[in-house]
Order: C-alpha cells, then sequence, then structure tokens
C-alpha cells in the first residue's frame, strides 16, 4: 500500500473526520488529493460514504443537544442517511461507539458496530461484527485499543478488551481479552503470536502534537510518588495457587506442544506470584523450560 504516513499538524481529536478523510487519502489515492482523487473518494468510495455517515450522525445529535429546533433538520437527514447505508451498503455504525480518528474500512459490506469503544487508527474488513453478547447473560461491549486491524468475517463480542496493536485474523471469533500486539485467529480465537508488527497492514500511523508539559504549582511541594510494591517473598495464598492450577490446565493442550504450553504456564505463574528468580532462588536458566514451571509451583507451594 505504500509508505506509512501519519497526520501530525493538528488534535485529532477536535476534529477526527478529517484524520479518516486524510486516510482514505493516503490508502486509496496513495496520499495524492487532486481533483480527480478527491471526486473518486467523495462520489464513488462506499467504504467512506459509510465511515462519513457515523461521523455526520454523531456530529447531528451534538448540534441537536445544543440547538434544539436548528438541529432538528441535520438529525433528520443523519436518520434518513443512515437508512439508506444499512439498505443500500449493509453496513451499520451505532451512533453510541466512540471510535477514534483514523477509521477505515477496507471494505465495508456487512459491517456492524454497535454500542462500543474503538480507539484510533481502526482497520475493519467486510462481514466483521463487534457489539454486545447475548449468551451467557453478558451483555458488555468490547473495549478496542489503538492501531487494531480487523480481518474479514471476525467477530468480537462481549466484555472484552483489545489490547492496543492486536490483529484479529479473517474469520475470527474472540470472546476473550486480547493482550496488545497479540495476531489472533481460529473459532474460538487464540493468540498464536505474540509481539505482532501490524504497522504494514494499517499503512497509517495516527499522531498528536506534543503537548508543552505543565509548570509546577508555585509554593506546592510534589506529592511524593508512591514507593512500590515489593514483590512477595514467601508463599502464594491458596486463591493464588488455584487460580494458577487452573490457567494452567487451561492453557496445556494435549494434542500440542508439551514443552511450548510450560513455558506459557510458566510466564503466566511468574506473573501472578511475582516472582523474582534471585530472591525465590530458582535457576535463571530454568525460566521457560518444563523444570521452571515445576520450581515455580513448588515455591508457590504447588505441584506441577
Amino acid at each position: 500500500m505504500g509508505d506509512i504516513r501519519d497526520r501530525v499538524d493538528e488534535d485529532p481529536d477536535v476534529r477526527p473526520f478529517r484524520t479518516d478523510v486524510d486516510k482514505y487519502y493516503t490508502i486509496s489515492a496513495e496520499g495524492r488529493r487532486g481533483p480527480a482523487q478527491r471526486l473518486r473518494l467523495w462520489l464513488w468510495n462506499a467504504d467512506f460514504r459509510v465511515v462519513a455517515c457515523y461521523r455526520f450522525d454523531r456530529a447531528a445529535r451534538r448540534y441537536q443537544a445544543e440547538h434544539r429546533l436548528a438541529g432538528l433538520p441535520p438529525r433528520v437527514f443523519a436518520a434518513i442517511w443512515r437508512r439508506r447505508v444499512m439498505n443500500v451498503h449493509h453496513a451499520d455504525i451505532d451512533h453510541r461507539a466512540e471510535i477514534g480518528p483514523g477509521l477505515f474500512l477496507m471494505h465495508h459490506t456487512g459491517v456492524f458496530i454497535g454500542p462500543v469503544t474503538i480507539g484510533d487508527n481502526c482497520v475493519l474488513h467486510h462481514n466483521v461484527t463487534i457489539g454486545q453478547r447475548v449468551a451467557s447473560g453478558d451483555h458488555g461491549v468490547p473495549r478496542l485499543g489503538d492501531d487494531v486491524w480487523i480481518g474479514p468475517g471476525a467477530t468480537i463480542t462481549g466484555d472484552v478488551t483489545i489490547g492496543d496493536g492486536a490483529t484479529i485474523s479473517a474469520g475470527s471469533v474472540v470472546s476473550r481479552d486480547v493482550p496488545a500486539r497479540a495476531l489472533v485467529a481460529g473459532n474460538p480465537g487464540r493468540v498464536i503470536a505474540s509481539d505482532y508488527d501490524n504497522a504494514s497492514m494499517l499503512n497509517y500511523r495516527v499522531r498528536r502534537p506534543a503537548r508543552a508539559p505543565e509548570a509546577a504549582a508555585p509554593d506546592l511541594e510534589p506529592e511524593p510518588e508512591p514507593e512500590p510494591e515489593q514483590p512477595d517473598s514467601g508463599h502464594a495464598d491458596a486463591a493464588q495457587v488455584d487460580r494458577a492450577l487452573s490457567e494452567y490446565a487451561r492453557l496445556r493442550d494435549p494434542h500440542g506442544d508439551r514443552h511450548l504450553e510450560a513455558v506459557k504456564a510458566a510466564i503466566f505463574l511468574e506473573d501472578v506470584f511475582h516472582v523474582v528468580l534471585r530472591e525465590e532462588q530458582i535457576d535463571p536458566a530454568l525460566l521457560g523450560t518444563a523444570e521452571g514451571m515445576r520450581a515455580v509451583l513448588a515455591q508457590a507451594g504447588g505441584t506441577a
């Protein structure tokens, strides 16, 4: 798609639609903004029109909240436009959705977004659903971070958090939290790679102008920073052990690589128990091995 570009001349939170437009020019027209590119984008790009409809609907509602009568015509126009987008393009973005600047629909058909929260620089493909989960009484909605890429046919539902820079592969069904910069695939969605770089897939970066540091108030002493919590040097309590063993059982895959699963479980336990290797007298060479897993469990009071 070309080089990564960004818009830094103004705060994108003030006018997010300007960043959306800039992103479409950057990706769809390779950064060109001549008359032909403008005509093609504003009149013929249906993906762009879906995004424009969502932004206009939000702006019309804000305007009517301040100007009750004068804001009525924009609200009526927004409602008619949104209905046309649903009927013609088979796409709908709820006006309650909080979506940051840099929204880009690669293919709009079948995109349905509920009252969710999405960060900056999100890329969506066709047949993507992001919204409330009906089963199990989960009425929460997803929260997506910045720089998230979502492939065709993906579904994200429920009270879940998708970390910054996450990549959701085509056809994935995500119903649990996803770490930042993780690559997710499958049904149900599972993390298949960590620290995955999706910058070349996003092909854009939303950056804000640098802010001047706030001056300290005169005659006021700065509040002391809280002392960092020290890691526990003793055994973990029974509840921590139960949670860790449960997570270890979930991570283990009898049909997969047992050594790899032991590594993942050991890393999880290191976070749960705040294990400091030198204080717990566990050989650092054993970190990420089955032996290391057993050593961590032994210090926590469990068994491997």
